[in-house]
């Protein structure tokens, strides 16, 4: 065979390979020469502006975008759209695509900037011509690192009290193998004081089980707003870190919830960034068909001696496992209540031990301690799990998880809009009063036992799960994550409230100084008047 006709075979092979795989080549290796970017060429303004003839018109309606055969998420107070990227790619993936017209990027260095792009929320420019109907039109076009989500109702309105139906669409780009999930939903607002808050937070039920974000398959989630959490961290790294010290211990049911952060939009209206977050239920705390009783704590409200227990429980607690119960399963709540806040303390400190599951109590002591979880230790914002001993050892033992923890590493609890509801304080750093009600009823009775447990825990604790280098690098990671992703700004343009005093630097400071001054207190804890809780 001559060298002509071998030629020729090889360039017949390349171009079917182009045909077959164009999409492909267009949104990654055409990527680097600038020429294509998410399969779309990519012009200098000069060269659109001469296509764009004296006889071509504006569209009225603009064709709708797709990315990846999907439509846009889109802001119509700022009229832009957006598409998520997954950063830890480091160039741009996709196709994008419109409903009539060929698409064209106006050429922009930033195309070249991957990260830049994403970090600043760098504003691209794409247009749509038609050169049969003689249309074109413009579209703003910014790219987010963080997965975004679309909550369309079926009325057209913005989520409200009331149940509504609609469409949930997801583009996750973090998360390999699930890149767009779409599925009917309701939705609502949900809280108790974050009800009176500009950003809401909302519940989501799926009509069809989905894993979202990489967390658990499920229909049931929490869109958590965020917005009284300074730097939108605390309650994220609270979570992980409960999760890890939990992971670090031989109890079964106290792992706690996953949160994972997304840019949301409902009806054309971008909402900011939220975290989506798995509800603690029986599906998260593996309790599957057991007599187990899980009660989440709303306030620490207690009866006095005129009230029943009961009557008052209710309102201040919820069971939530098992979803039909009766009166009897508020029981072993009520007996521990009891024990661990009676006026005089704990009289019988063998009993009272035989009620929780020590290595839990201990962890959450120490995690509430190192957190200053201000609005969690007199029981609120906590799940109580009462776990069944089964017919070889009957009764139950408490199980606690942490929930809600906003108002943490240094963020005070405060009432005033102009904080968020929450404000740094350095002086909590050194307060060695915040303990769990439960492990200080202990501690009054019995110091040096319980003194040297929690001492012990902490000493294994601090050589790897709360090591200084661990916590920072976490921190670290979280606030690349939220800047690096153009997200972080976006969200405080859409909520400036609360930013006016906050910096990141608050919480490394207070996480440093709170394991020293923990190093140091726990090597002979004591209880004092210190600052008081007074929010």
């Amino acid at each position: 065979m001559g060298y002509g006709k071998i030629k020729q075979k090889r360039f017949l092979l390349v171009f079917c390979i182009i045909c077959l795989l164009g999409p492909v080549l267009a949104g990654c290796i055409f990527d680097e020469t600038g020429s294509f970017q998410l399969s779309v060429p990519a012009l200098a303004a000069d060269k659109l502006q001469k296509m764009l003839g004296e006889d071509y018109r504006e569209y009225e309606v603009k064709p709708e975008l797709y990315f990846g055969g999907q439509a846009l998420p889109y802001d119509s107070a700022d009229d832009i759209y957006y598409i998520s990227q997954s950063m830890d790619a480091g160039s741009w993936n996709g196709a994008l695509d419109s409903s009539e017209g060929e698409l064209y990027w106006q050429k922009d260095s930033y195309f070249s900037e991957f990260a830049d792009a994403l970090a600043e929320g760098h504003l691209f420019l794409l247009y749509c011509v038609n050169e049969d109907t003689r249309e074109w039109c413009s579209y703003r076009v910014i790219f987010s690192g963080m997965p975004v989500m679309v909550i369309e109702t079926q009325d057209g309105g913005m989520i409200g009290d009331h149940i509504s139906e609609a469409e949930m669409r997801i583009f996750d780009l973090k998360f390999p193998g699930r890149d767009y999930v779409s599925v009917s939903c309701q939705t609502r607002v949900r809280g108790g004081t974050s009800r009176g808050f500009e950003k809401k937070g909302y519940k989501l039920v799926l009509d069809e089980k989905q894993s979202l974000l990489g967390m658990r398959k499920d229909d049931d989630w929490i869109l958590a707003a965020l917005y009284d959490d300074a730097g939108l961290i605390h309650n994220k790294f609270s979570y992980d870190v409960w999760r890890e010290m939990a992971y670090h211990n031989s109890v079964s049911k106290d792992d706690g919830t996953t949160m994972e952060y997304v840019e949301l939009f409902c009806n054309d209206t971008y909402l900011g960034v939220y975290g989506l977050t798995e509800r603690i239920d029986a599906k998260e705390l593996s309790l599957g068909e057991t007599q187990d009783i899980l009660y989440k704590c709303y306030g620490p409200e207690l009866p006095d001696e005129s009230q029943d227990w009961i009557p008052v429980l209710s309102k201040a607690y919820g069971i939530k496992y098992p979803s039909v119960y009766e009166t009897d399963d508020w029981l072993p709540l009520q007996e521990y209540l009891e024990v661990f806040t009676a006026q005089d303390g704990i009289t019988d400190y063998e009993q009272a031990v035989s009620m929780i599951n020590m290595e839990n109590a201990l962890d959450h002591n120490l995690f509430i301690m190192l957190s200053y979880g201000c609005d969690n230790h007199e029981r609120k914002n906590t799940f109580y799990l009462a776990e069944w001993g089964g017919n070889a050892d009957p009764g139950y033992t408490m199980i606690k998880v942490p929930w809600d923890c906003n108002a943490t590493w240094g963020n005070f609890w405060r009432h005033g809009e102009e904080f968020n509801n929450t404000i740094y304080e350095p002086e909590r750093i050194t307060d060695p009063n915040l303990w769990s009600k439960d492990m200080q009823a202990l501690f009054l009775c019995r110091p040096d036992e319980i003194g040297t447990l929690l001492r012990e825990r902490w000493a294994v604790l601090r050589r790897d799960v709360l090591s200084r280098e661990r916590l920072v690098h976490m921190l670290d990671e979280e606030f690349s994550y939220l800047h690096g992703s153009g997200a972080y700004d976006r969200n405080y343009r859409r909520w400036p409230n609360g930013t006016a005093y906050w910096d990141d630097s608050y919480i490394y400071e207070y996480v440093e100084g709170r394991l020293r001054f923990l190093d140091d207190y726990l090597e002979a804890p004591y209880l004092d008047e210190g600052p008081a809780l007074d929010y």
